[in-house]
Parts: C-alpha cells; structure tokens; sequence
C-alpha cells in the first residue's frame, strides 16, 4: 500500500502482538471480488476442531522501535529487517540486524530506496527486496549487502503489498497492487536481476499470507479492493497453490473464514497462518494447513490480535517480527518465537 493518510492509533500494549488489526483492511467480509468459488469437499480442505500439533508462541524480545510492513530475511543466523513503516505512518529505508541468540538489535545500513510493504527472500547471499509503497508502488527490486543498498533489477510494473516465497534457489514474488489494479501474474528470479513471469493466481490478491511447502507456493487470503485504500472490497478465504513446474495455480481450499493481512511461514513441512483480520477484526489464531490436504486446523494463538508483521525461520523457530495494534501510526516492537511441541 502506498500513502494512507489514516486516523491516530492507539498506543500498541507493552509485549502484545496487537490489540486491533491493520486500519486499511475492509469493513466487509466479501469472499470474493466476483462469483463464489465453490467450496472444497471436506475431506479435502475441512476443518477439524483439534489436533495433535502443538504450538509454543513466547515473547522473544523487543525492537528499539516500532516497526510493520517490514520484510525479514535470515542471514548467517541473524534477522535482517529491510524497510517498512515507523512511527507516524512514516516509510523507512533503514536496514536493521536483530540477533536472535541475544535479543539485540542494530542498525545495518539503509536501502537505495525507502519502502513498505514490500517482499522479499535472501537470494545469492544477499537481501533482495522487491518493489513496495512509497508515494506510488514501485517496481524497483533492490539488494543489500554489507551497509548499502542498490537497485539491481525491475518487476514487471509496480507491485506493492505483495508477499514472497523461496522454492530452491528461486524467488517467486505473488500478490499485490500496483496502484490501479491487483497484480495476478507472479514474477520469479534467482538474482534479482533476471525477472520474469512464472505463472498467474486463480484470483488477484493484495496482501495475502505466503509461505512454501512441498515444492509449490501458498497463497493464503487476501484482500480484494482495488482502490489506494482497502477499507472496503472484501476479503477471501481462497488457499491457492501455485506449482512453480507446471506454472498453474489452483485453489485448493479455504479457511474457515476470510483474511487479509495474516504472516505465513513453514515447520516441519506444515504451512502456519498467524494473526491477521478477518473483515474489520484483527484476529489472534494461528491456524495449520496441511500440504497434502489442504485441511485446515486451529492450533494456537498469539498473545493478542495483531496484522502486518515480518516473519522468518531459522532452524525448528520462527520469528514474527513487529506488526500493528490499531493502526500504520503506532507499529508494534514486539518479537515473538514460534515453535513446535
């Protein structure tokens, strides 16, 4: 999303996730921006009231500020958090580096660029961040290494409020807006520089939950209002699976309801959706999806409701990183661990 100009947020609670959601997301909870897409049987995307996974959420440490929209990547054991809003609704371009073992956090370095809600996946050894808000989307993908950063490459038109995913050593980046119209034709590259199209979504979406998983790309709700705002146009609770060696995208199930703004991320080969809104409610659930069926399954909850955040795995954890409690003015320095068991 580019410039919001959205009312004054409440001030985030102390270690919590959230209280409220992103204030962009819309007040209706429409599945779809045009006719219904039938629901999958039971037995192949139902929901189950419980399961044998369990899930250990704690509170990890804190950022020295506020930060959402961010995009976080794994680098030799540490966080890299690239971009992203600050206090205020205000775009940054500052790298930080968080230590997981200690809980520290520095700052890196900066972008060539400022940005938020961009995506992005550590390609060659180094951050690779692709396009964001700013006044506009952009279509500038941009690297970082060592303390600054470059525009190495160009997405296809501007993309912003999209989300990323790494099958093997390449990148596929899905979802988003480029200011006019949501962007259903996902990009792929290996370098950053090379880019090109790899495929398209069974429905356009713009800040959906995206994670891979048994070599295809999950694409998880979304919203669907095509205006600078998404206050309104709804919501879905499609599950999409894009296959990177077929370049087709099917849906291949639902949630039990509709989502946007939600963080994905993989363990133990299983596909985690954390927090979000659904509708005009943030949410806290952590909800499971299964690669082989598609089930879907509620197993756990954050400390409270929260949208927007960053999330990266490093070993059997994952990390989610900051997010919004009632809005883009007041981002969240919450960071929390996620494990199995």
């Amino acid at each position: 999303m580019t410039a919001r100009g959205l009312g004054a947020a409440a001030v985030a609670t102390l270690l919590a996730c959230a209280a409220a959601g992103c204030s962009s997301s819309p007040s209706s909870p429409a599945k779809r921006a045009g006719q219904p897409v039938p629901k999958s049987s039971p037995s192949a995307a139902g929901t189950t009231p419980a399961a044998p996974v369990r899930l250990r959420v704690a509170v990890a440490a804190e950022l020295p500020h506020g930060l959402s929209r961010t995009v976080a990547v794994a680098d030799n054991g540490a966080i890299l958090l690239l971009g992203g809003l600050v206090a205020g609704d205000t775009t940054t371009s500052t790298v930080l580096r968080f230590d997981p073992a200690s809980g520290t956090t520095t700052t890196a370095g900066r972008l060539a660029r400022a940005v938020h809600d961009a995506s992005g996946e550590l390609l060659g050894g180094r951050a690779v961040v692709f396009g964001g808000g700013a006044a506009t989307s952009v279509s500038d993908v941009q690297d970082w290494r060592g303390s600054t950063g470059s525009v190495i490459g160009r997405l296809a038109s501007g993309r912003s409020d999209s989300a990323a995913a790494l099958v093997g050593s390449t990148a596929y980046v899905v979802g988003g807006f480029d200011g006019t119209s949501m962007v259903r034709t996902i990009e792929a590259t290996a370098d950053g520089v090379h880019v090109s199209s790899a495929g398209r979504l069974s429905l356009g979406v713009r800040y959906p939950a995206v994670a891979a998983a048994a070599g295809s790309v999950w694409i998880v709700g979304g919203q669907l209002a095509t205006t600078e705002s998404t206050r309104s146009g709804g919501q879905t609770d499609d599950i999409q699976r894009f296959d990177p060696a077929t370049g087709r995208t099917v849906v291949a199930g639902h949630l039990p309801k509709t989502l946007g703004h939600a963080t994905a991320f993989t363990l133990g080969g299983a596909i985690y959706v954390a927090g979000g809104r659904s509708g005009s409610q943030a949410v806290r659930t952590v909800w499971r999806i299964d690669p082989a069926t598609a089930r879907v399954t509620a197993v756990g909850t954050l400390p409270a409701a929260c949208s927007d955040m960053a999330a990266v795995v490093i070993g059997d954890t994952a990390w989610i990183i900051g997010g919004e409690s009632t809005g883009p003015e007041a981002p969240l320095r919450t960071v929390l661990t996620v494990k199995l068991g």
